[in-house]
């Protein structure tokens, strides 16, 4: 099995990433290490941008070296995205948020698209949610601090009138995720700040390849994420699926009417 899922994790981890470098960081997870053990991004991150501080502490640092190993380049930059515009986005409203919590969930929240993350039938966004929550744990979060990582990775795109009632750290991933995915409120977020955020974390066709990353997770998955955000393409993705017919569960019950 460790074999298998090596051979896995290797499609997904970053080309440029060192061949030791790799071996020790499917080492810390196969013996259940803690996520420090793996090594550091190879370039720095830094240390704010926008005004907005990047987390340094040893839980930050683990997820930023799990989501740089794991993630194809244009995805990591995403995820980092998330957090700054995220961050950028409470702080316009003036509310108080956990940043490791914080920058953990935005870290991890798409691992679940990449294959050596997913699960048989489980939403791209619980995938994330669990390995995200597992390296909080494995990291010295408390579990209340571990679950709303959990809560912030796996709302990320939920409906905003759901998420607008969470905590701050559970919004921010969510509108950090949708200001990168849609655009960000020129009302919250000055053109500036926008501009120092893509300096730091280019794009990289982002448009396109993130749609391809959507595409192959429907492909392997149709059924995934039925009812989440990504139901209706995966159904574009994938026609010939499957797919469920509410009508038809109404119309079965056991009742007279």
């Amino acid at each position: 099995m460790l074999r298998a899922y090596i051979e896995r994790w290797s499609v997904a981890v970053n080309a440029r990433a060192g061949r030791r470098d790799v071996l020790l960081g499917l080492l810390a997870l196969a013996v259940g290490r803690p996520q420090s053990a793996l090594a550091q991004p190879r370039v720095p991150l830094p240390s704010s941008v926008a005004g907005i501080a990047i987390p340094r502490s040893a839980v930050a640092q683990a997820a930023a070296a799990l989501s740089r190993r794991a993630c194809p380049e244009v995805l990591f930059n995403h995820c980092m995205r998330t957090f700054l515009f995220g961050a950028l986005h409470e702080r316009h409203h003036g509310r108080a948020f956990n940043a490791d919590a914080a920058f953990v969930a935005a870290a991890l929240h798409d691992l679940g698209l990449l294959k050596a993350f997913e699960t048989a039938g489980t939403p791209f966004e619980v995938d994330s949610a669990n390995a995200a929550e597992r390296l909080a744990l494995e990291n010295g979060l408390s579990p209340d601090t571990a679950k709303m990582v959990w809560n912030a990775a796996a709302m990320h795109d939920m409906r905003w009138a759901v998420v607008e009632k969470q905590n701050p750290t559970v919004e921010l991933v969510a509108a950090g995720a949708a200001a990168d995915v849609v655009g960000p409120d020129e009302g919250m977020i000055s053109s500036a700040a926008t501009t120092e955020v893509l300096e730091a974390f280019p794009r990289l066709g982002f448009k396109v390849r993130f749609a391809q990353l959507l595409t192959e997770h429907c492909k392997r998955k149709p059924l995934s994420q039925l009812g989440t955000w990504l139901d209706g393409y995966c159904r574009a993705a994938v026609p010939d699926a499957p797919f469920p017919d509410p009508t038809a569960g109404i119309r079965s019950a056991p009742f007279d009417e």
